[in-house]
């Protein structure tokens, strides 16, 4: 009997099929449930790491559109995931140092998916020093994990210089199942402080 279960019995068979038939279902209601409360949020497949709480956290300011890439800058924010070996960090800088802040550093995520390039830009510049110590943090908290998502403001869509689709964002946060870096993702902060009064979970 035992040599029968090891070389894959019938009912060792069906059991493994009826676990995989319900990790599929449970993973596709999530999804359902993401795009039905929040339509216009989430570009793709969330792969497990979103809750509703980040695609609510972006409608609690500016209006949820559809998105468009024919469009012109639209502040609101959508989340889109990708793979982790497609994603690389950077901090742009000239080297010349500010009068105040010494030198500055502009953080870029860079990642891509089906053949688009997708480049994220971070609204203002950093002291060089936080630039790289986010871009630590980000590489920690990417490490180990298959995918990551990102959520910013389309800016345009143009052709890199070699004539390849290329999307800008304006970047806010990253999330991966470990955790978030970026700016303020707390929606239950946000509530408590009357930003998103009509937002209801």
């Amino acid at each position: 009997m035992q040599q029968r279960l090891a070389n894959g019995s019938p009912l060792l068979i069906l059991c493994l099929c009826l676990v995989s038939s319900l990790s599929f279902g449970a993973t596709d209601n999530h999804l359902a449930e993401l795009k039905s409360k929040f339509p216009y949020g989430l570009l793709g497949d969330d792969y497990g790491v979103l809750t509703l709480k980040d695609l609510a956290i972006n409608a609690c300011d500016v209006t949820p559109k559809p998105f468009n890439s024919a469009a012109h800058y639209y502040p609101y924010e959508y989340w889109q995931c990708f793979e982790r070996k497609s994603i690389s960090f950077s901090c742009d800088s000239n080297g010349i140092p500010d009068e105040h802040e010494g030198v500055m550093g502009l953080i870029v995520v860079k990642a891509s998916a089906n053949g688009v390039q997708h480049e994220y830009i971070e609204r203002r510049f950093w002291p060089i020093k936080d630039c790289k110590r986010f871009l630590r943090d980000a590489a920690a908290l990417l490490n180990g994990t298959q995918y990551a998502c990102i959520s910013g403001s389309f800016i345009e869509n143009e052709k890199d210089h070699s004539g390849h689709p290329l999307i800008s964002w304006l970047f806010e946060r990253i999330k991966t199942k470990k955790g978030w870096e970026g700016h303020e993702s707390d929606f239950t902060e946000k509530l408590k402080q009357g930003k998103c009064p009509d937002l209801k979970l």
